[in-house]
């Protein structure tokens, strides 16, 4: 997820004095050109960014095959944060262009299976749960619609706009708004039954990660470092673990922000910061096991022995689970501008803004398989399923590759 600045007005106060983002600092630099946009801009072959790594040579080969490709929105909406498609059994769901169309369609052959008009722009990605559609909106609005035909079921009001996927379970929905709060809802009808409040700084990353549940626990990373578990039910607070410090004497050198998208494996979730670490954490106590370097601004993967992240160099690392051991690290992709890494069996994908598609062993982070699907950049998390994995890119096709061997 790119570099996007919640202060809107220092912002615009450096902008005035530097003209550009790139002169703010490597940091600033790097998180946008990560989206491949400026901060308003849509990618285009002017804006595009500069590729800084040649494609490296391979040191195996697979297969990769393409077994569809299908269009299932009309484009990337412009501006941060970028929404995330929601993928629920057998259907993905994804805004369109406009941010004001949300559409439905099944895997398997791509057919549209509904398209639901919004009055308002949608801020944030698409969730589910619960039989339920969910997106919110800048005015801090909530829409839930039903997963089967798109009808809005209930809309209810919250404090702030909506930035990152809400989600459902158990008969409650769990979001995070802009201005550091919470939120647990009834899926029935979104009344409140639970809220927290975590202090924002005055300069985070635009977006947020997406809630993560389990039959008992609601998980959040804050914008000030901090992930936090709380009731699933009654929000009371379960644990509230830091990993990471603000480091530095300037602010966008001490900007950190808990936006890297945690995974749950077992009995510990895995979460990692922008210029900070990736961590290992119990679920039942909150306590640390490891904390390693790493400065993560997309998501998580993890298989049964170890976690892999994509740091915003572009370096693809594996930490062993347990110890948190760095297993292997892969820096022949850097200045490519990578997606969060997907496990495909034996293997970690990652795709990059010219389309392309890189194949990694998991074992031990060779490059031994390449693939171009499209020319149009992938910016999203990739989804896995059933040995696929599925990348939507900016053109709004989705394709879905399977390693052959």
């Amino acid at each position: 997820m790119p570099v996007r600045f919640l202060a809107i007005g220092l912002l615009a106060t450096a902008l005035a004095a530097c003209g550009t983002v790139s002169s703010l600092g490597k940091g600033a630099v790097r998180g946008v050109n990560r989206a491949g946009e400026s901060v308003a801009g849509r990618l285009t072959a002017s804006d595009k960014p500069e590729i800084t790594a040649e494609l490296p040579e391979l040191t195996g080969s697979i297969t990769v095959e393409v077994l569809a490709e299908r269009r299932i929105t009309d484009g990337t909406p412009d501006g941060y944060p970028k929404p995330w498609p929601a993928f629920d059994s057998e259907v993905v769901y994804t805004l369109g262009e406009s941010r004001r169309h949300l559409f439905a369609h099944a895997l398997a052959d791509g057919k549209r299976l509904w398209k639901a008009g919004l009055e308002d722009e949608i801020t944030g990605g698409v969730g589910v749960g619960d039989g339920l559609v969910l997106v919110g909106t800048a005015n801090g609005e909530l829409i839930a619609l039903a997963a089967t035909d798109g009808k809005e079921r209930w809309r209810v009001p919250l404090e702030s706009e909506i930035l990152a996927p809400p989600t459902a379970r158990d008969g409650v929905v769990v979001v995070a708004t802009g201005d550091g709060h919470l939120y647990g809802l009834s899926s029935a009808d979104g009344a409140r039954k639970w809220s927290i409040e975590r202090d924002v700084p005055t300069l985070s990353l635009r977006g947020g990660s997406a809630p993560l549940t389990t039959p008992t626990l609601a998980v959040h990373g804050f914008a000030d470092g901090h992930l936090v578990a709380v009731d699933l039910h009654t929000g009371r607070e379960a644990w509230d673990t830091p990993i990471v410090q603000p480091r530095g004497r300037t602010e966008l050198e001490r900007m950190v922000d808990a936006d890297c998208q945690p995974v749950i494996e077992g009995s510990a979730v895995f979460a990692g910061a922008y210029q900070g670490r990736a961590s290992a954490i119990e679920l039942a106590t909150g306590t640390v096991g490891w904390a390693r370097e790493l400065s993560c601004d997309t998501a998580l993967a993890a298989d049964s022995f170890n976690v892999y992240g994509v740091d915003t160099d572009d370096k693809i690392s594996a930490f062993d689970q347990r110890s948190g051991a760095v297993y292997w690290e892969q820096d022949a992709l850097k200045g490519r501008h990578l997606t969060a890494p997907a496990v495909v069996g034996a293997y970690v994908a990652v795709a990059d803004i010219e389309g392309y598609v890189h194949w990694l062993r998991a074992d031990d982070g060779t490059l031994v398989g390449r693939t171009r699907p499209t020319k149009d950049a992938f910016l999203l998390t990739p989804y896995v399923r059933d040995g696929v994995a599925y990348f939507l890119s900016e053109g709004g096709r989705l394709y879905a590759l399977r390693p052959a061997n």
